[in-house]
């Protein structure tokens, strides 16, 4: 195996068996048509005391790696994935499991009766998880630094659900419909950053702030407007 690929497994099993979630975590695979080479995201310490997100693009045939390094990866990713999704979220009683299959039913119905085809079965799950967290019974939450935190089951189904339930893919692995789509392109690069880190990473507030090198009511400030120009899509 290429040195870069083994480094980076080592790095990904030594976060696993120390539980560092609040820096590694991934609740999401990657689509199965962009798995022909592998990217990994982190953040390096800048000149200013804040955090730049930098992307290594891992490719098959460079610096030694082969396609057989790419699938491992990925495949570490997929069982990652499992365990963090599974130790997430608490079982569901029965009721919710009979709600659950119904709003899949209707949101593969609306999809296929738009499209022509069914969505991909990976899609629907992701989707349902997000619209059906657990835990979020008030509309505004404390993280655990007493910072008041918007409820996230607002973006989760602004994100994983439209009218029609369409997807298409985006660069963030996200299935959405094109309003949505449209949505997101209007934020900014600094709204698009602060919900990526804390709706797809699981940063809390402060976590944020320090990454960026700005307060956290930056933050709360950029997520408000954020939130505000994607409701309007609904």
């Amino acid at each position: 195996m290429a040195l870069l690929c083994l480094v980076l497994a080592e790095f990904k099993g030594f976060l696993h068996r120390n539980r560092w979630k609040e820096f590694f975590m991934k609740t999401r695979k990657t689509s199965s048509n962009n798995r022909t080479t592998y990217k990994y995201t982190y953040f390096v310490p800048n000149e200013s005391g804040g955090y730049d997100e930098k992307t290594l693009e891992i490719k098959p045939g460079e610096n030694g790696v082969t396609v057989a390094d790419i699938k491992m990866l990925h495949s570490m990713d997929d069982s990652e994935v499992y365990y963090n999704n599974k130790n997430l979220r608490p079982n569901r009683t029965a009721e919710e499991k009979a709600e659950i299959k119904a709003w899949k039913e209707k949101c593969v119905k609306r999809f296929e009766e738009r499209h022509g085809y069914k969505p991909n079965k990976d899609d629907v799950d992701y989707a349902a998880n997000k619209h059906f967290l657990p835990n979020y019974n008030s509309s505004i939450d404390f993280d655990a630094d007493g910072e008041l935190e918007v409820d996230k089951s607002h973006l989760a189904e602004a994100l994983s659900t439209t009218d029609d339930y369409g997807f298409i893919t985006n660069d963030y692995g996200f299935e959405w419909s094109e309003e949505m789509e449209h949505a997101f392109s209007t934020l900014t690069d600094k709204q698009r950053q602060v919900i990526r880190l804390m709706f797809i990473e699981g940063y809390t507030q402060s976590e944020i702030a320090s990454m960026l090198g700005i307060s956290s009511a930056g933050v709360k400030k950029h997520l408000d407007k954020a939130l505000e120009k994607l409701r309007k899509t609904r």
